[in-house]
């Protein structure tokens, strides 16, 4: 994963934290958002503090991951989406050779959804289904890991969560060690 570039939230942080993609890029921040996200300046380990401006232009990438939106959730949700086609084509251009994940925002759990008006399940699917449309097959992919963590319900299980909306620490590296082979499995099918 040297090659790697993840793009994200505090659900990225978390994967930056204790995933052991030790070798990736990480551009992520809590409460990291569509909107704001140009406007950042990041500290990357390893690299410094930078804009995705200055990380894309300084640094080629093999493989981009981006999972953004669930902190937008609540504005308008077609200008949710625009702004995400907007920074995947942004993306896109400064690093045209790299492959993009677009990655499915992780459910909350059923305590959460049945309790928040914006941040809940239903939501979330809706941006994830309109999220995945992105995805071409070539250069830009989707990747949802919402069955590894989710119980019978759809709904984040409770036994892998403490505040309804982020993983248990131990659960972030089942993820990675995923990530891997879903993004060995579709870089594969893509050289076929």
């Amino acid at each position: 994963m040297a090659d790697a570039l993840f793009i994200g939230d505090s659900r990225t942080v978390g994967m930056m934290e204790y995933a052991g993609l030790n070798e990736a890029n990480f551009f992520c921040s809590t409460g990291m958002n569509v909107f704001d996200i140009k406007k950042s300046r990041i500290s990357v380990p390893s690299v410094g503090k930078v804009t995705l401006e200055e990380l894309l232009y300084n640094k080629k990438y093999g493989k981009i991951y981006i999972m953004l939106g669930i902190n937008e959730l609540g504005y308008d949700f077609q200008s949710i989406i625009n702004k995400y086609g907007e920074l995947l084509n942004y993306v896109n251009g400064k690093q045209p050779n790299a492959a993009i994940f677009i990655q499915a925002n992780l459910h909350v759990s059923k305590k959460r959804s049945d309790s928040d008006n914006y941040i809940n399940n239903k939501n979330i699917d809706r941006l994830n289904s309109e999220l995945s449309k992105f995805a071409n097959g070539k250069n830009a992919f989707y990747m949802d890991a919402n069955h590894l963590f989710d119980d019978k319900d759809g709904n984040l299980s409770s036994d892998k969560t403490a505040d309804n909306a982020h993983l248990y620490a131990k659960y972030y590296s089942e993820w990675g060690k995923w990530i891997c082979k879903e993004t060995a499995k579709e870089l594969k099918e893509r050289q076929s």
